[in-house]
């Protein structure tokens, strides 16, 4: 087995501390990562500093000691300073995007072995990884942060799209159901999908050896727990009863509901533990969506505007172009509702 010093050169990190920096907007700064597993590691955008040098792009940041985030994992695409226990990796060999995310994942699959009372500040050389890579990783092509279009341009397009919002009813556009709870006793691993009341991994929270009980080009909310997160589901999948499902009266594309997805997650703020999304509630919210002259949604607006950025062209829809997701077609399925 290859370890991690076999790989990587290992720095020790600049260990600053973020009260002592000037924090900026990103668009000037430079990325401070620090112990968290989320966003990419990057708490803040800083000033730069005058006598320390940022590590390069490219290289990899590992979290060492945490509560929870111990050996989260990050290829950081720009420069960046690092906090205290955070370790960076520099490749030995040249790689590509595609392997060092492969890499990083590899040690991050080991976060299971530590926790707050053990760390890998003194384990991490030797954590030992794959020897080989699978051929899909070196023949993977990963889009990069220059192919996602001018972020000034989108908010005008965007802008443009909205001249013509007016809310429009949840239950005018999609039939509202409420998913099944499967049992934990009853779950075996398998290839469906369970969604459940979470933020995290697409509400995805367990893989289950069951028949789908909804298809695919759907949209679910969180009910319960992360109240209001919403999520385009793409393949045939199984969910909690802590979870509204919404199936589209109309003939779905999925650039409209990943449009809709974005709208409804502006709603979340409004929503939490104590008072929650039920599913009769999204019935009778409203969302507001561009509308044409006649006062319908503008749904080839909505096509047009998102078809011109390329980040959305490598989203996968397990190779299905078109969805017949209306809710007659989900009538002639043995897919339950509510």
């Amino acid at each position: 087995m290859s370890t991690v010093e076999d790989l990587f050169i290992i720095g020790r990190g600049h260990s600053l501390s973020l009260n002592k920096m000037r924090q900026v907007a990103e668009v000037h700064g430079v990325a401070f990562v620090s112990r968290t597993a989320k966003n990419n590691g990057v708490s803040a955008w800083v000033s730069p500093l005058e006598d320390v040098q940022p590590h390069p792009a490219g290289s990899l940041s590992v979290c060492l000691r945490s509560r929870n985030s111990t050996l989260a994992t990050f290829v950081q695409p720009r420069r960046f300073y690092t906090a205290y226990h955070v370790a960076t990796l520099t490749p030995r060999d040249p790689m590509t995007l595609a392997e060092k995310l492969w890499w990083a994942r590899c040690i991050e699959e080991n976060r299971y072995r530590l926790n707050f009372g053990r760390q890998a500040n003194r384990t991490l050389s030797s954590l030992e990884l794959p020897d080989v890579q699978p051929d899909w990783v070196r023949d993977s092509i990963v889009p990069t942060y220059e192919e996602l279009g001018d972020s000034e341009l989108v908010q005008d397009d965007l802008q443009r799209l909205m001249t013509s919002a007016a809310p429009i009813s949840v239950s005018k556009i999609f039939q509202v159901g409420r998913g099944r709870t499967v049992l934990k006793r009853e779950m075996r691993h398998g290839r469906t999908p369970y969604v459940g009341a979470s933020g995290l991994n697409n509400g995805v929270t367990s893989w289950i050896d069951q028949k789908a009980q909804w298809l695919g080009g759907c949209v679910t909310i969180a009910s319960n727990g992360d109240v209001g997160a919403a999520f385009y589901q793409s393949r045939d999948f199984c969910a909690s009863s802590d979870v509204t499902i919404l199936t589209p009266r109309f003939h779905a594309q999925p650039e409209d509901l990943l449009f809709i997805v974005t709208i409804l997650r502006m709603e979340k703020f409004r929503w939490n533990y104590g008072r929650k999304w039920s599913s009769s509630k999204i019935a009778e919210s409203t969302v507001l969506l561009p509308t044409d002259d006649r006062g319908d949604v503008n749904w080839y607006g909505i096509r047009k505007f998102i078809s011109r950025y390329p980040i959305f062209s490598v989203i996968p829809f397990d190779g299905r172009e078109d969805h017949d997701t209306t809710a007659a077609a989900m009538g002639r399925t043995s897919v339950r509702g509510v």
